[in-house]
């Protein structure tokens, strides 16, 4: 009799549990797909709104290597006299989320808030054009690298560089 109840509480707990859409949404309120990153216009039947379109669009357009060129040259050779004035930076970002590679800056010139703050609007926005463009990748994560001073220059290090067996 014990284990008709105890059958009997499992399977309603286990019915009670499955439930169709996702937890916590709320089943009345309609599921719409997101709006279309740019409205189709066609050429034929309405060239001046396309040609306008295109104009707009390429308006909104970053650019992105000129702003890593901007940062690259402000960074320079990331001189530095110890290796405690050189850091690590993520710099740009994977469609799946966080950084696409590394690179060393040195702190020794005074400027690391300016160039973090590019490096910052950078990522952002190689970010909103991964969105924009609704990239993909492999969402494999990118290992940090350790950085050390040779000949008065950050460098950056692989972990396979610095494995010792």
């Amino acid at each position: 009799m014990r284990t008709k109840l105890l059958i009997l509480i499992i399977t309603t707990l286990t019915l009670t549990a499955c439930q169709q859409g996702q937890a916590g949404s709320d089943s009345s309120v309609e599921r719409l797909p997101p709006n279309p990153v740019v409205e189709p216009i066609d050429p034929a039947t309405n060239p001046i709104g396309a040609v306008k379109a295109r104009k707009q669009q390429m308006a909104e357009q970053i650019n992105l290597p000129a702003m890593r060129a901007e940062v690259m040259a402000m960074i320079g050779e990331a001189k530095a006299d110890d290796v405690q004035q050189c850091r690590v930076v993520g710099f740009g970002s994977k469609p799946c989320g966080g950084p696409a590679s590394y690179i060393a800056i040195s702190t020794k010139d005074g400027n690391e808030n300016s160039i973090m703050a590019l490096i910052s609007q950078y990522n952002a926005a190689v970010k909103s054009e991964n969105d924009r463009l609704g990239l993909m990748s492999d969402c494999a994560v990118v290992p940090k690298p350790a950085v050390t001073l040779e000949n008065g220059v950050c460098v950056l290090t692989s972990a396979t560089d610095r494995a010792t067996f």
